[in-house]
């Protein structure tokens, strides 16, 4: 698997849980370069797209091809470009920050010890990746942990649930920086998000769904509110 990816697409993707409509015929491609954010009402299917697109979800229909290649459910060579960070910080609580990069570097086939140095630096990690176990962590010193988790194997796709969530402005300037090198060093960035502030300071693309089908694909706006009025006409409005 190359690890500059070019492309991602889902193409026709549909999931289905049991009787309920997850996702309906998505079509959907993100390029290199592109940070592409995703808005959309609660259980519209915003964290299942991203489920699928990082290969932890498999599609009841459709296909996941990145650079043009199908790729499958759980392919560990395709997992390995994808960096997630969902809402739960994946990390284990009774390791210390360090500890848990160094495993999950060492998963990639990697020694973890320059890796983690440098998402320490990148990220402004503290003592506390070294000092005490994840568990007792506050909410935004263990998010900067799950981001170093998503980044430690320098992704290619890098998947964003949400991430501003309870998070203080200086731990957000960090997402924001991370999405903004990410962008300009060719990476493939989608992320979830309900703050039209941040959109607007980091994403060069819009993509609004509602009940599981994307409504609105468009040059991102450049103002919350910008976000504000696009998200009230595509989700708010009139359509599937």
């Amino acid at each position: 698997m190359n690890r500059d990816l070019a492309s991602v697409k889902l193409d026709g993707v549909t999931k289905l849980f049991g009787a309920v409509r997850a996702l309906h015929r998505i079509n959907l491609e993100v390029k290199s370069g592109e940070v592409v954010a995703i808005m959309g009402g609660n259980g519209a299917g915003k964290s299942t797209l991203l489920s699928i697109l990082s290969l932890t979800m498999r599609p009841t229909r459709g296909k996941v091809l990145f650079d043009g290649k199908e790729v499958r459910f759980g392919d560990p060579a395709a997992r390995s470009v994808v960096g997630l960070l969902s809402h739960q910080p994946l990390v284990y609580p009774d390791m210390t920050g360090r500890e848990n990069l160094i495993l999950f570097a060492g998963l990639y086939g990697l020694d973890g010890r320059r890796e983690l140095e440098a998402v320490r630096e990148r990220l402004g990690l503290g003592g506390f990746l070294d000092d005490r176990p994840t568990r007792v962590l506050s909410r935004g010193q263990l998010q900067r942990v799950a981001l170093a988790r998503a980044l430690i194997s320098a992704p290619s796709l890098l998947l964003l649930d949400e991430p501003a969530a309870g998070l203080d402005s200086s731990a957000i300037a960090h997402i924001e920086a991370v999405l903004g090198d990410h962008g300009k060093a060719g990476g493939i960035a989608v992320l979830v998000t309900h703050e039209p502030d941040l959109a607007a300071r980091v994403a060069d693309r819009a993509v609004m769904i509602k009940n599981g089908q994307i409504v609105l694909d468009r040059p991102a706006p450049d103002s919350a509110a910008g976000w504000r009025e696009i998200y009230v006409e595509a989700v708010e409005g009139g359509g599937p």
